[in-house]
């Protein structure tokens, strides 16, 4: 009769868990041809750190942020040539997935310790994706797939809303939201650490519509508008912006319509009809 197969700690199931999400390694990485573990970071440093403080190797919640921290900078940056955002959004999805991993799970208390694990991964990813998108400098990329002048965070709003050419490419470029990202990347409370963000989003809608004639697509920059109003953070963020109502001497109709945020999207005279109006949020 075979022996059973010995039965994984918690802290295992954490460190494996962590492991997958971030994909980085804190002991030497066997040599493989697989396309998973060649994108696998080895974190000597931080291994080196962990073992003289005199703890085991192994990731856990309590050195998570340390790990995405050393991933995110210096030599690892970029690797695999994707940007920090890509990383970030990419971690997020992997931990979606592990989620849904662990709800299987039959033992109640581990299936609750490992959800806290995803949870916070989720969070830190979240975090430092908005850390990023308002200090593009801290993190340095060396990724070749860059997104040129637009916000990649525009783009997967874009996606979110229905997609489309409005940049020249179509639906976001491929990029697609892991689910609940967006919800919880504008969830957060504090205005400082996203009023930034969001003020750079609504500049590049306003500047999409200007570049669309009425018979060219601008309902995929109005549907990402609404999208964004419709958390109450992106609202007062966009009142509260310097081109919400123009300030000076000479504002008229015309100068409202030209250099204010919502001016280029009341300029389109092909707008849709009520019915894609209806039920949104009132902004003003």
């Amino acid at each position: 009769m075979a022996a059973a197969k010995p039965q994984r700690t918690p802290q295992e199931v954490e460190d494996i868990i962590i492991r997958k999400i971030f994909l980085v390694s804190i002991t030497e990485i066997a040599n493989s041809n697989t396309t998973t573990n060649s994108k696998i970071v080895y974190l000597e440093l931080t291994a080196a750190e962990i073992l003289s403080e005199g703890k085991e190797l192994r990731l856990s919640r309590d050195c998570m942020e340390r790990v995405l921290i050393d991933r995110l900078s210096g030599e690892f940056a970029g690797a695999g040539d994707e940007s920090p955002f890509q990383y970030l959004v990419g971690c997020y999805h992997r931990a979606h997935e592990e989620g849904k991993k662990i709800s299987n799970m039959k033992d109640k208390n581990l299936r609750s310790e490992m959800e806290t694990v995803v949870r916070q991964a989720k969070k830190l990813c979240v975090n430092y994706c908005r850390i990023h998108l308002a200090n593009p400098e801290l993190f340095p990329s060396r990724g070749s797939a860059s997104t040129g002048a637009n916000s990649p965070l525009l783009l997967l709003i874009f996606a979110e809303v229905g997609g489309g050419n409005v940049f020249g490419g179509g639906g976001g470029g491929g990029a697609k939201s892991p689910p609940g990202f967006l919800e919880e990347f504008f969830r957060d409370p504090d205005f400082d650490s996203l009023d930034k963000i969001l003020k750079g989003l609504y500049e590049e809608l306003r500047g999409s519509v200007m570049k669309v004639s009425a018979l060219g697509n601008f309902q995929d920059s109005l549907r990402a508008l609404l999208y964004l109003v419709r958390f109450p953070i992106g609202a007062k963020s966009l009142v509260n912006h310097e081109w919400w109502i123009p300030k000076g001497v000479y504002v008229n109709g015309r100068a409202i319509e030209m250099t204010s945020i919502l001016g280029p999207f009341f300029h389109i005279s092909a707008l849709p009809d009520q019915a894609f109006f209806k039920g949104q949020p009132d902004v003003g």
